[in-house]
């Protein structure tokens, strides 16, 4: 299998059309055809369909598709390191965040990446912790930060803190109690992400250990939004201290720790196994690890490193 038909193939794909493909390589379209014909013969199965609509992948031509991302884009990391040399880090990374933990970190790295860092791009992304995952699994991230209860061979992970879950309303009811007890949750209307969520499914699980039903009022998977529904009052969330520090320093919302027993997420630094790091996304790892140790206790607690594994 070359690079060059590797190459064609993943033009085609993304222009949707030889004509447009062989326009933008400089190449004839016959030569494109050919190329593509030589993989399909080397892998024995059918990569592209042709329609009214243009050039589209197979299911076998998506899964090429991803995985010629992930290998053109190593070779260029290889050839750029070797040309320019591999001391001061230069290139792009891609970080995943889960929205929480973005809406207190990304700036702060951010900023620290453009004085550390300055030959660096960064592009953080962000969504639910399960979109990341798949976004990594899929080559589209070099790093991200994830929580753990999956196991997945195809990730290495190293614990990088836990956090605590707290019980958030747009509300004061005068008790200014410090904690709540699980159990108390206990038919109090609740603002929660949906079932294939990790967040929910951790706690269905532990209700279901100490015999608590919850009542979800709302099914939202929107953190954004969930925390809007609690300021107007429609019902309560449970969100980690990080996901609504800013609301609660405004006093738009009030947050208390669930005790008895104790909800704490542990989240994970991940990376693709077999895929070598680049000099940039290993310079930007050490970065992000440093942002996360400087707010050590104010939003979580940072976990000792240890050597990558499966998550």
């Amino acid at each position: 299998m070359e690079l060059r038909s590797l190459r064609y193939f993943l033009e085609i794909c993304e222009k949707g059309s030889m004509k447009r493909a062989a326009e933008s390589l400089f190449v004839a379209q016959p030569a494109l055809s050919q190329q593509v014909r030589k993989l399909e013969d080397e892998l024995g199965v059918k990569l592209l369909t042709r329609s009214v609509r243009g050039v589209q992948p197979t299911e076998a031509g998506n899964e090429l598709m991803q995985r010629a991302r992930v290998i053109l884009e190593q070779v260029h990391e290889t050839t750029h390191a070797i040309q320019r040399g591999n001391d001061v880090p230069r290139g792009s990374v891609v970080l995943g965040l889960p929205s929480s933990i973005s809406a207190v970190l990304s700036v702060p790295l951010i900023v620290r990446m453009q004085e550390m860092l300055p030959e660096v791009s960064l592009r953080v992304v962000e969504g639910t912790s399960g979109y990341v995952r798949d976004w990594l699994r899929s080559g589209q991230l070099d790093i991200c930060i994830l929580h753990g209860g999956q196991r997945d061979s195809g990730i290495l992970a190293e614990p990088l803190f836990t956090e605590d879950l707290y019980l958030v309303t747009g509300h004061d009811d005068g008790s200014r109690r410090r904690t709540v007890r699980f159990g108390d949750l206990a038919g109090l209307p609740l603002i929660l992400p949906g079932r294939h969520h990790g967040l929910r499914d951790m706690l269905e699980r532990i209700a279901h250990e100490h015999d608590v039903t919850l009542t979800a009022r709302v099914e939202i998977d929107a953190f954004t939004q969930m925390k809007a529904l609690a300021r107007l009052g429609v019902g309560h969330t449970i969100l980690s201290f990080a996901a609504v520090a800013e609301d609660v320093a405004r006093g738009e919302l009030s947050a208390v720790r669930i005790i008895q027993p104790g909800l704490e997420r542990r989240m994970y630094l991940a990376r693709t196994a077999g895929r070598p790091a680049s000099n940039a996304v290993r310079a930007t790892t050490e970065l992000l690890r440093e942002c996360v140790q400087a707010m050590d206790g104010q939003y979580w607690a940072v976990t000792a490193q240890r050597e990558p594994a499966a998550v």
